[in-house]
């Protein structure tokens, strides 16, 4: 509880400084679309498990996070960025049995939405173009458990709590037009601070019973494009 306290009263900190500064510089409203790829590092690969010559693997295959951004931009380099996300990941289930050569595949979803907060930094490169780097924390929020079955297994999946904290890092490079807006090419990755579901697997077939349970980080790697709609700069 005391994490979480801090974790919310930094996010007000942060928000609050913006509507303080909101004068100084340009609030502009974007657009996102972040497809999730899975790699075998940083902690986004797939999990095994090993019991009885049964053989379970759990891994991430696909998503994406989609949503609404609000950037204030303080100068040319330096913004912080909020909004809200809708986040799907896609996973898949194997289970083999190695006594028997069988082999059973399985696929669910979570569903969840995020709200970042992030302080971006930005390198000029060129006339229009610049190069940015970003980090900042955001709250996840999970509302419903999964479960899929079929007649050899039986899967849970339980989200560990509604509000849950994370942190998003991002590099990317953006180019600035003069009146139709900008457009954003990056990647970002996303950490929970703790697992956002425990999974539960038994598998009962060929005269086994065995069960599994892993804890699912949560995490992922994306490919960031983005759209900023064009605001005119007001006068003092």
């Amino acid at each position: 509880m005391q994490f979480l306290s801090k974790s919310i009263f930094f996010c007000f900190l942060i928000l609050t400084g913006s509507s303080l500064f909101a004068q100084k510089g340009l609030t502009t409203l974007g657009i996102q679309f972040k497809p999730i790829f899975p790699f075998n590092f940083l902690n986004t690969g797939p999990i095994f498990n090993d019991t009885a010559n049964v053989n379970f693997k759990t891994e991430l295959t696909s998503g994406f996070n989609g949503g609404l951004i609000i950037r204030h931009s303080f100068s040319d380099l330096i913004s912080l960025e909020t909004g809200i996300n809708y986040v799907k990941r896609k996973y898949s289930l194997t289970i083999t049995d190695s006594d028997t050569a069988f082999k059973g595949e399985s696929t669910y979803r979570i569903i969840g939405y995020e709200v970042p907060v992030s302080a971006m930094i930005f390198t000029r490169v060129g006339e229009r173009l610049f190069a940015s780097g970003s980090l900042g924390p955001a709250v996840n929020m999970f509302a419903s458990d999964i479960q899929t079955y079929d007649y050899y297994f039986n899967h849970v999946s339980s989200y560990r709590q509604i509000f849950q904290f994370a942190i998003n890092g991002n590099i990317g490079f953006e180019y600035r037009t003069p009146k139709d807006g900008t457009i954003y090419f990056g990647v970002s990755y996303h950490r929970p601070f703790e697992y956002i579901y425990f999974d539960q697997v038994r598998y009962k077939y060929h005269g086994k019973d065995v069960a599994v349970g892993n804890q699912l980080i949560g995490n992922y790697l994306t490919v960031d494009l983005r759209y900023y709609f064009h605001e005119e700069k007001k006068g003092k």
